[in-house]
């Protein structure tokens, strides 16, 4: 999968999506989705990698736990294996919801 394939995927939740940073403007409107290309975990012998996968990071970023938003990333991830994190930023007073995928 590349990166312009997830931004379609992601762009399907209804969600505002941008890649790589979070909007500059604090007052943008929540929930957003930002994502990224965080690693590559090439699988390698004799000196010859032999398949690469990349891992992505797609974050959700909300005022308050929202399951409905929550729910379109999920959907948009479905055949994929991913892991959830969530965690409160408290600074800019948001939650970060942050899913790995390896594609």
């Amino acid at each position: 999968m590349t990166l312009a394939e997830l931004k379609t995927l992601l762009t399907g939740t209804g969600l505002p999506v941008s890649f790589s940073s979070v909007p500059l403007d604090q007052n943008s409107a929540r929930p957003y989705i930002c994502f990224f290309q965080d690693a590559d975990r090439n699988f390698a012998a004799d000196g010859v990698v032999y398949y690469s996968r990349k891992v992505m990071t797609v974050r959700l970023y909300t005022d308050t736990r929202d399951e409905t938003s929550e729910g379109k990333v999920e959907t948009a991830l479905t055949g994929m294996y991913w892991t959830k994190s969530i965690d409160f930023l408290d600074a800019e007073k948001i939650y970060e919801i942050t899913y790995t995928i390896e594609v």
